[in-house]
């Protein structure tokens, strides 16, 4: 990472004469004029075959994008160089995975925590997914790059760090409740540059490059993070699962989704407000009783609005989640006897939280819901219906086992 190391892409490609085949270059129109050309004209002058596979502008990173992708390979390339953010570099993933080559990725914007993380999001069967990959063989970011990218997509990534707090308390519930293994170095490997990178808040909203440095670092150790984790669990909680349901209500509710990293920064407010909502209640909210939970028949009437596909996908995932042990009554139980030792567990992550609202404010990121276009009827829906999405528990869960998911989705609905 640096000024200009876009010149020097071709030291991370063995040299042509070592090589079996091409070098495939994956870019959409935009990616590939932000740095494919150039990207092409090093490789090119160094001696390589260099052929160029173009997505559609705004690609999709689904299984009909991919076999796509698959059936125009040609040549058996040797090497596969994704230029781009976010979706770019998880097709480069996947396809490097599916035809088993090694991935060189040249990110274009500090847009997302993905580019070395060793899975990859893809929409199966309308369902927003992650699946293991290899992280790439190497990584290039040109800070000038960075900063000609659209200042929006270096927001949406400033958007997405900062989810780390709840992500990671949400991650530590999982341990509180299921025993899932918390991994300690994956939780805090990206405190520090989380930290430094708030503090330049102003400079992410005017594009400096030193800031966005700062930020595409902290991105990519949020990626690390995942890779030691071997999940998404360290950066990807309730406030990503409130972002995917908008995506993929997006047909039924006649909106175009704003940016994921736009999405969960509201959706790491609310999950923020939801956490600091059960803490008021204290332990006397505890009850034994029916709590927000969902009848099949209730599950398809809530959901009613999602095309097939992904309401057969996600009442799947909801399944597999309300037969998860221990269950409601168990948790809660076992809630009431330790409801200190909760907290004093992940306060460490809370405590990241705070003034959120703020830095994103003087990063010139959404923070209402207003902000991205979902009106309070439609927000509230989405706070009671997105925890439904993946068998992940998250304070989403928390909140509904206590009963206290529709209430507190009312009042953040014209927030958080």
């Amino acid at each position: 990472m640096g000024e200009g190391v876009i010149d020097s892409v071709a030291e991370l490609v063995p040299p042509a004469a070592r090589l079996q085949g091409p070098v495939l270059l994956l870019a959409d129109p935009d990616t590939y004029d932000a740095a494919g050309a150039r990207v092409r004209a090093v490789l090119s002058h160094r001696g390589h075959s260099v052929r160029v596979v173009k997505c559609h502008r705004r690609p999709k990173a689904d299984q009909s994008t991919l076999a796509a992708l698959v059936s125009q390979l040609s040549g058996s390339p040797s090497r596969i160089v994704a230029v781009g953010s976010g979706t770019i570099s998880d097709l480069g993933k996947l396809l490097a995975q599916h035809v088993g080559i090694p991935l060189v990725t040249v990110g274009t914007a500090a847009s997302m925590n993905g580019y070395l993380s060793t899975i990859a999001a893809i929409t199966a069967q309308g369902l927003k997914k992650t699946q293991p990959t290899l992280a790439p063989e190497a990584l290039l970011l040109d800070t000038r790059v960075l900063a000609d990218a659209p200042a929006r997509l270096n927001r949406a990534g400033f958007g997405d760090l900062l989810s780390k707090p709840v992500s990671g308390a949400d991650w530590l519930l999982s341990g509180f409740f299921f025993g899932e293994l918390v991994c300690p170095a994956a939780m805090r490997i990206v405190d520090e540059a989380v930290e430094r990178t708030r503090r330049l808040a102003d400079g992410i909203a005017r594009q400096q490059p030193a800031a966005l440095a700062c930020l595409a670092e902290a991105l990519v150790l949020s990626g690390v993070s995942m890779a030691l984790a071997g999940s998404s669990s360290p950066a990807s909680g309730g406030e990503h699962l409130l972002s995917h349901y908008l995506d993929i209500s997006a047909e039924g509710w006649s909106r175009e989704p704003f940016l994921h990293g736009e999405q969960v920064a509201v959706g790491t407010l609310v999950s923020l407000a939801l956490y600091e909502r059960i803490r008021r209640s204290g332990p006397e909210s505890i009850t034994t009783g029916t709590g927000d939970g969902e009848s099949e028949r209730e599950l398809r009437l809530l959901h009613g609005q999602l095309p097939p596909a992904p309401l057969e996908a996600l009442l799947a995932e909801a399944r597999a989640k309300a037969s998860r042990q221990p269950g409601r009554e168990q948790r809660l139980a076992l809630l009431a006897d330790h409801w200190s030792e909760l907290w004093h567990e992940i306060d460490w992550q809370l405590e990241g939280g705070r003034a959120i609202a703020d830095d994103l404010r003087r990063a010139k990121v959404p923070c209402t819901f207003a902000d991205i276009d979902v009106p309070p009827e439609r927000a509230s829906a989405l706070i009671r219906r997105a925890h439904h999405m993946r068998n992940r528990f998250t304070v989403l869960d928390l909140a509904a086992d206590l009963g206290l998911l529709a209430s507190a989705a009312e009042e953040l609905a014209v927030g958080p």
